[in-house]
């Protein structure tokens, strides 16, 4: 069983590329039954490599896409979230882009299980939380820097001003939490841009 990447994308290009997209995953993901047969339904990434006129069996695409949706006032931009067995799906990436080549496509790919946190919206302008506070007792939550600070602020009761504070803080109750065998854990992780 593979550990499971979550990416969102948000895909940009011209109008005319991005109707042609946006409506092939429509009409795919509308239908009974999936173009190709699968363990994923009718949003499997193969469906969608079958329909650009790739082969899903020489493409690596063990996942499905969810929560397509356009960007509410403008026609140019659609985004979408994937599954994907152990990082993005990142050959069905480089088919839509052959398929499509005015199209830029941004991404922001978690899974923590390996390690992997990033992003190649560098100036966020899609994906601006980056930055993910695990508190063992409250869960997951994604943040802007800014307010990733202000959270762990509050935690501390006195102010966290940048990264590093940030880090040493958690450190700090990590260690402590470790030597009481207690559960009050805080995990930080933020993002890579590639």
């Amino acid at each position: 069983m593979p550990n499971w990447c979550y990416t969102n994308y948000a895909v940009r290009g011209p109008k005319e590329e991005i109707d042609k997209l946006f409506d092939t995953m429509t009409e795919l993901q509308n239908m009974k039954e999936p173009l190709v047969r699968n363990g994923f339904g009718v949003t499997w990434l193969g469906c969608l490599v079958k329909k650009l006129g790739g082969d899903p069996e020489n493409v690596y695409c063990r996942g499905s896409w969810s929560e397509l949706r356009r960007k509410e006032g403008d026609d140019t931009v659609i985004f979408f979230n994937t599954e994907h067995a152990w990082s993005r799906p990142e050959e069905v990436e480089e088919l839509i882009m052959k398929v499509y080549p005015a199209l830029e496509t941004f991404y922001l790919e978690e899974e923590l299980g390996m390690d992997i946190f990033q992003t190649n919206d560098v100036y966020q302008e899609f994906f601006p939380e980056t930055i993910i506070i695990d508190e063992e007792s409250d869960g997951m939550e994604y943040y802007t820097m800014e307010d990733a600070l202000k959270r762990l602020s509050e935690l501390k009761g006195e102010p966290v001003n940048n990264w590093e504070e940030a880090e040493a803080f958690c450190k700090g109750i990590n260690d402590a939490q470790d030597e009481n065998s207690g559960d009050g854990h805080i995990w930080l992780h933020k993002a890579d841009i590639v």
